[in-house]
Protein backbone atom coordinates (compact mmCIF):
# COMPACT_ATOMS: atom_id res chain seq x y z
CA UNK A 1 0.00 0.00 0.00
CA UNK A 2 1.60 3.62 -1.05
CA UNK A 3 2.57 6.35 1.30
CA UNK A 4 -0.18 9.12 2.39
CA UNK A 5 1.24 12.02 0.78
CA UNK A 6 1.99 14.86 3.51
CA UNK A 7 1.78 18.57 4.21
CA UNK A 8 4.10 20.78 5.89
CA UNK A 9 2.61 23.35 7.98
CA UNK A 10 4.39 25.75 6.38
CA UNK A 11 2.34 25.08 2.92
CA UNK A 12 -0.65 26.12 5.19
CA UNK A 13 0.18 29.30 6.77
CA UNK A 14 1.60 30.30 3.10
CA UNK A 15 -2.62 29.78 2.22
CA UNK A 16 -3.63 31.65 5.26
CA UNK A 17 -1.29 34.54 4.41
CA UNK A 18 -2.93 33.98 0.79
CA UNK A 19 -6.14 33.76 1.14
CA UNK A 20 -6.86 35.99 4.50
CA UNK A 21 -9.70 33.91 5.80
CA UNK A 22 -12.68 35.72 6.68
CA UNK A 23 -15.12 33.13 9.03
CA UNK A 24 -16.66 31.33 5.94
CA UNK A 25 -13.07 30.49 4.78
CA UNK A 26 -12.24 29.27 8.31
CA UNK A 27 -15.17 27.02 8.93
CA UNK A 28 -14.52 25.61 5.23
CA UNK A 29 -11.00 24.96 6.59
CA UNK A 30 -12.34 23.47 9.55
CA UNK A 31 -14.26 20.92 7.90
CA UNK A 32 -11.81 20.58 5.81
CA UNK A 33 -9.32 19.18 9.03
CA UNK A 34 -7.21 22.26 9.21
CA UNK A 35 -7.90 24.40 12.43
CA UNK A 36 -5.83 28.02 12.30
CA UNK A 37 -6.01 28.37 16.08
CA UNK A 38 -3.91 24.67 16.69
CA UNK A 39 -1.84 24.16 13.45
CA UNK A 40 0.11 20.35 14.06
CA UNK A 41 3.39 20.31 11.83
CA UNK A 42 2.20 17.83 9.24
CA UNK A 43 -1.28 16.82 7.80
CA UNK A 44 -2.62 14.45 5.22
CA UNK A 45 -2.83 15.63 1.76
CA UNK A 46 -6.33 15.44 1.80
CA UNK A 47 -6.45 18.44 4.25
CA UNK A 48 -4.45 20.48 1.78
CA UNK A 49 -6.57 19.35 -1.00
CA UNK A 50 -9.96 20.19 1.04
CA UNK A 51 -8.23 23.77 2.20
CA UNK A 52 -7.46 24.53 -1.27
CA UNK A 53 -10.36 23.60 -2.78
CA UNK A 54 -12.21 25.92 -0.57
CA UNK A 55 -9.87 28.99 -1.50
CA UNK A 56 -10.71 28.24 -5.29
CA UNK A 57 -14.47 28.10 -4.46
CA UNK A 58 -14.76 31.03 -2.16
CA UNK A 59 -11.89 33.75 -3.61
CA UNK A 60 -11.60 32.20 -6.91
CA UNK A 61 -15.08 31.61 -8.28
CA UNK A 62 -15.37 34.59 -11.16
CA UNK A 63 -12.38 32.56 -12.65
CA UNK A 64 -12.00 29.00 -15.15
CA UNK A 65 -10.62 26.39 -12.41
CA UNK A 66 -7.67 25.83 -14.23
CA UNK A 67 -6.72 29.44 -14.05
CA UNK A 68 -7.56 29.64 -10.82
CA UNK A 69 -5.32 27.49 -9.63
CA UNK A 70 -2.79 28.43 -11.49
CA UNK A 71 -3.39 31.47 -10.20
CA UNK A 72 -3.33 30.18 -6.70
CA UNK A 73 0.00 28.44 -7.02
CA UNK A 74 1.49 31.73 -7.83
CA UNK A 75 -0.18 33.33 -5.22
CA UNK A 76 0.95 30.50 -2.81
CA UNK A 77 4.53 30.49 -4.00
CA UNK A 78 4.77 34.39 -3.13
CA UNK A 79 2.92 33.70 0.09
CA UNK A 80 5.50 31.23 1.18
CA UNK A 81 8.34 33.82 0.47
CA UNK A 82 7.14 35.70 3.17
CA UNK A 83 7.21 32.55 5.59
CA UNK A 84 10.40 32.27 7.63
CA UNK A 85 11.38 29.02 5.82
CA UNK A 86 10.37 30.50 2.29
CA UNK A 87 12.80 33.50 2.61
CA UNK A 88 15.22 31.52 3.24
CA UNK A 89 14.06 29.16 0.24
CA UNK A 90 14.04 32.77 -1.35
CA UNK A 91 17.53 34.04 -0.94
CA UNK A 92 18.65 30.97 -2.27
CA UNK A 93 16.78 30.82 -5.67
CA UNK A 94 17.81 34.17 -6.14
CA UNK A 95 21.60 33.01 -5.56
CA UNK A 96 21.27 29.80 -7.73
CA UNK A 97 19.26 31.38 -10.46
CA UNK A 98 16.69 29.65 -12.56
CA UNK A 99 18.81 26.49 -14.50
CA UNK A 100 20.34 25.75 -11.18
CA UNK A 101 17.04 25.91 -9.59
CA UNK A 102 15.26 23.95 -12.12
CA UNK A 103 17.64 20.98 -11.31
CA UNK A 104 16.16 21.58 -7.59
CA UNK A 105 12.77 21.33 -8.19
CA UNK A 106 12.11 17.28 -6.85
CA UNK A 107 13.97 18.70 -3.40
CA UNK A 108 12.22 22.51 -3.47
CA UNK A 109 8.87 20.46 -3.63
CA UNK A 110 9.73 17.35 -1.49
CA UNK A 111 10.51 19.91 1.47
CA UNK A 112 6.78 20.50 1.61
CA UNK A 113 5.55 17.64 0.36
CA UNK A 114 6.14 13.77 1.16
CA UNK A 115 6.51 11.27 -0.33
CA UNK A 116 6.29 12.39 -4.04
CA UNK A 117 8.08 11.67 -7.15
CA UNK A 118 9.32 14.60 -9.31
CA UNK A 119 11.73 13.94 -12.43
CA UNK A 120 13.37 16.86 -14.18
CA UNK A 121 15.05 16.64 -17.71
CA UNK A 122 16.69 19.14 -19.10
CA UNK A 123 15.80 19.53 -22.93
CA UNK A 124 18.74 22.79 -23.23
CA UNK A 125 18.92 25.88 -22.27
CA UNK A 126 15.91 27.54 -20.42
CA UNK A 127 13.91 24.68 -21.66
CA UNK A 128 12.97 21.43 -19.05
CA UNK A 129 10.31 18.98 -18.76
CA UNK A 130 9.31 17.85 -15.02
CA UNK A 131 7.34 14.52 -14.47
CA UNK A 132 5.25 14.47 -11.37
CA UNK A 133 3.86 11.16 -10.24
CA UNK A 134 1.97 10.13 -6.93
CA UNK A 135 1.00 13.86 -6.56
CA UNK A 136 -2.14 14.83 -5.42
CA UNK A 137 -2.88 18.51 -6.19
CA UNK A 138 -4.02 20.28 -9.22
CA UNK A 139 -1.03 20.43 -12.31
CA UNK A 140 -2.09 23.95 -12.94
CA UNK A 141 -1.47 25.09 -8.73
CA UNK A 142 2.37 23.14 -9.79
CA UNK A 143 2.32 25.11 -13.04
CA UNK A 144 1.78 28.56 -11.52
CA UNK A 145 4.00 27.61 -8.26
CA UNK A 146 6.92 26.80 -10.68
CA UNK A 147 6.38 30.29 -12.31
CA UNK A 148 6.47 31.97 -9.72
CA UNK A 149 9.64 30.45 -8.06
CA UNK A 150 10.99 30.99 -11.25
CA UNK A 151 10.56 34.63 -11.73
CA UNK A 152 12.34 34.56 -7.80
CA UNK A 153 15.18 32.80 -9.56
CA UNK A 154 15.45 35.25 -12.03
CA UNK A 155 13.91 33.92 -15.14
CA UNK A 156 12.29 36.30 -17.51
CA UNK A 157 9.36 35.68 -19.06
CA UNK A 158 8.78 32.06 -17.13
CA UNK A 159 6.25 29.69 -19.29
CA UNK A 160 4.79 26.49 -17.83
CA UNK A 161 2.48 24.27 -19.67
CA UNK A 162 1.14 21.00 -18.82
CA UNK A 163 2.48 19.24 -21.27
CA UNK A 164 -0.03 15.70 -20.36
CA UNK A 165 -2.26 14.71 -17.57
CA UNK A 166 -1.74 10.53 -16.52
CA UNK A 167 -4.41 9.86 -14.12
CA UNK A 168 -4.95 9.91 -11.56
CA UNK A 169 -1.81 11.45 -9.84
CA UNK A 170 0.51 12.67 -12.19
CA UNK A 171 1.67 15.37 -14.57
CA UNK A 172 4.27 16.50 -16.73
CA UNK A 173 5.23 20.47 -17.20
CA UNK A 174 7.18 21.44 -20.40
CA UNK A 175 8.82 24.92 -18.58
CA UNK A 176 11.09 27.61 -20.57
CA UNK A 177 12.23 31.23 -19.99
CA UNK A 178 13.91 33.68 -21.85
Amino acid sequence: MPTEVTVQSTLFESLVRLSKPDAALQAEFLAAGFDMEKPRAVYPAAVFIGCQDAVVRLRYAAMDRRAAYRELGRGLVRSYFETLVGKVVAMALKVAGPERAMKRVSLSFSSVFSPVDIQVESLGPADWRVRFRGYPFPAEAAAGTCEGALRQAGASEPQVDVERYEPPDGFDLRIRWR
